[in-house]
């Protein structure tokens, strides 16, 4: 009896061994499991941040391009032409010199160019108004100080280029070759405005401005 209850006692003890031994292979492999993932994880884990430093150093690339590209774009080049905005504001200046004459919202004026060099461009007025004449009879054009028809003549031409008696220059004053017409160049005091001025005569009316040019200069002759 006693060697019976050994060999039970015995063969409990190997089976305990054995299922020890099972649990420790399987423990093992669980935990071979787990350390695989770990090192998975960390691999993508890693792999991942290599990603999103490359794609920020490309986007930091990029956004210091676009700033550069920005800077260029809004700085003007520089080369021996006058620039656009130099050009514009001269253009400015000049049609403030001569917005007396000009009213770019009435469309009965007319503005173009001219094929005379000296010519900065030329108005024409549809509103300009015959001024009345204190002549009877028989009209005669003259040219001297101190004629009603001469100094009709300047009345016409100051009221052409809107420039008052006491600032104004008449360089000359004579006839167009009709008979029934006269030109003048006349200036401002200061020769800031310079133009000339075509006028004509309408019978039992009297002068009436057909024509202004701005001058660039003061023609010498």
């Amino acid at each position: 009896m006693a060697k019976e209850g050994q060999e039970i006692t015995s063969r409990k003890m190997k089976r305990h061994s054995d299922s020890k031994r099972k649990m420790n292979r399987i423990l093992n492999i669980l935990i071979a499991i787990v350390f695989a993932l770990i090192v998975i994880n960390l691999y993508f884990i890693v792999k991942d941040d290599g990603k999103n430093e490359t794609a920020k150093e490309e986007e930091t690339v990029e956004e210091t391009k676009d700033t550069e590209s920005e800077k260029e774009a809004r700085t003007p080049k520089e080369d021996n032409e006058p620039s656009k905005l130099e050009e514009n504001k001269e253009q400015d200046n000049v049609q403030k010199d001569h917005s007396s004459i000009e009213d770019k919202n009435n469309a009965e004026i007319i503005v173009s160019t001219s094929t005379d060099a000296n010519v900065e461009k030329v108005i024409v007025n549809n509103n300009w108004q015959v001024t009345p004449t204190r002549q009877t009879g028989e009209h005669i054009s003259a040219f001297e100080e101190g004629h009603v028809d001469y100094e009709e003549k300047l009345v016409t031409i100051r009221n052409a280029v809107e420039l008052p008696e006491d600032d104004i220059i008449y360089w000359s004053v004579r006839n167009d070759g009709t008979g029934k017409g006269a030109i003048s160049v006349v200036s401002s005091k200061d020769q800031s405005k310079k133009y000339r001025v075509h006028i004509k005569w309408i019978d039992n009316s009297g002068w009436i401005p057909i024509k202004v040019e701005v001058l660039k200069e003061i023609p010498k002759n």
